[in-house]
């Protein structure tokens, strides 16, 4: 997996990407969410699917990237994924059973198929089905790390799956997915995205509740940031961004067309605290410098929030154009002790879970552009505070493997796959 470069960020020519996108995000972009970016996701990389533990005796349906996908037990134990609808009368395997180890029975006939998706038997036709060797189910390829099964939803060469896993995962030193949230989000897999690296947090995280009243650096009571001034890319690579909060303002300000805001502030009476609010601190010790301390997008649907703790990293996985699977990890250190793991637990459980996870991305993000909140399909301006936005929405969706590979992604407004491309990725298949 490509880490993020800051000594040869990605440029055009001569010129930064980032000049690119400043330049536009002041010209007032027009660039749509899915001008560039499929409604169903990019396809050519690994995403996680299922637990491993949900995968039992029977087959289990789940519906990811549009397409209703059967998984089962392969023959060493794996799990292997296809389509859900069996190719001789449409039947769905997720009803059916596993009566050969490594296979799957259709409910419906007795035509069984093994895990790449060639029918191997027809139990009810004969001992020697001469229809057998004709019926083929897609099959997806899968791999699994640390309980999860990863799915490869795309038409090209799977690359190695730790290629796309994020670098925590394999880092030494901390707890890979130790703490980790599985739940459905009413919204297109784009806006989780865009959202986690704009700057909502300023307006909508602003209001009252228990975990702000008891946050131990008592922010609350200090003064909060109002206004960020353009947003800046501070980090480029072929396949992420890190963007940054600009020139940070807090307490107070006068709009001369509406007058001062926020109107209220009385309760804001203790000193501000350097960092505190403005979604993006700045540190200096190096212990902490592991953590992510910008707000962070890596392809295909990864976003890094800031903690300065610990890394908060969701990735969104599409069910259909209006439902996304949110896949939250918080990674830690790895303790010193049974004590210092003892109190991750009781932190995350008892403070980080409730407080961000729940209370924040699901109780206050969420609510906005769920279901149908969010007009997708209005024209939209982006401006000087979107532009990590702009960045992910123009230049790293066409960066993106699908785009390199294909041409163009399935799905996209702008740019579809080239049908050469597409036809010589496919070639010989069933």
């Amino acid at each position: 997996m490509a880490r993020l470069v800051e000594e040869a960020p990605q440029t055009t020519g001569q010129v930064k990407l980032a000049d690119i996108v400043r330049d536009e995000a002041y010209g007032s972009s027009q660039i749509g969410p899915f001008d560039f970016c499929p409604k169903l996701g990019f396809r050519e990389y690994w995403y996680p699917a299922i637990w491993a533990k949900e995968v039992g005796s029977k087959p289990i349906k789940r519906t990811l990237f549009g397409e209703e996908i059967a998984f089962f037990h392969k023959k060493d134990g794996g799990v292997a994924a296809l389509a859900d609808w069996c190719p001789h009368r449409g039947a769905r395997f997720s009803r059916g059973f596993c009566e050969f180890p490594g296979t799957v029975t259709c409910p419906y006939h007795g035509y069984t198929f093994d895990e790449t998706g060639q029918c191997v038997a027809g139990l009810v036709e004969s001992d020697d089905s001469p229809l057998a060797p004709k019926l083929r189910a897609r099959s997806y390829p899968t791999a699994e790390w640390g309980g999860i099964v990863f799915i490869w939803p795309g038409i090209t060469t799977p690359v190695p799956l730790e290629e796309d896993l994020p670098h925590e995962f394999s880092d030494p030193t901390l707890t890979g997915r130790r703490f980790t949230r599985v739940k459905n989000w009413e919204a297109n897999w784009t806006e989780p995205v865009n959202q986690g690296i704009d700057t909502h947090g300023l307006y909508l995280h602003r209001g009252v509740s228990i975990w702000r009243l008891t946050h131990k650096r008592m922010l609350f009571f200090r003064k909060a940031a109002i206004q960020t001034g353009p947003v800046k890319v501070v980090k480029e690579s072929e396949n992420s961004v890190n963007v940054r909060f600009g020139a940070v303002k807090y307490g107070q300000s006068t709009y001369k067309n509406v007058g001062k805001w926020p109107r209220h502030t009385w309760w804001r009476i203790l000193p501000q605290k350097k960092g505190a609010g403005g979604g993006t601190r700045e540190v200096s010790d190096p212990v902490k410098e592991w953590a992510t301390h910008d707000h962070n997008l890596e392809m295909p649907s990864k976003v890094r929030i800031p903690t300065g703790t610990h890394v908060h990293l969701r990735w969104g996985v599409p069910v259909n154009e209006m439902n996304t699977i949110m896949w939250t990890f918080n990674i830690f250190k790895k303790p010193k002790g049974i004590f210092h793991a003892a109190y991750q637990y009781i932190y995350y459980y008892m403070w980080r879970k409730p407080a961000a996870v729940v209370s924040i991305n699901e109780k206050e993000d969420l609510v906005v552009f769920s279901g149908g909140r969010l007009n997708y399909e209005l024209p939209q301006k982006l401006g000087i505070a979107d532009t990590g936005v702009i960045y992910f929405r123009r230049h790293l969706a066409k960066a993106s493997r699908d785009f390199q590979r294909l041409g163009g992604a399935f799905g996209c407004y702008k740019q579809q796959p080239d049908p050469e491309k597409v036809a010589q990725w496919t070639k010989g298949r069933k």
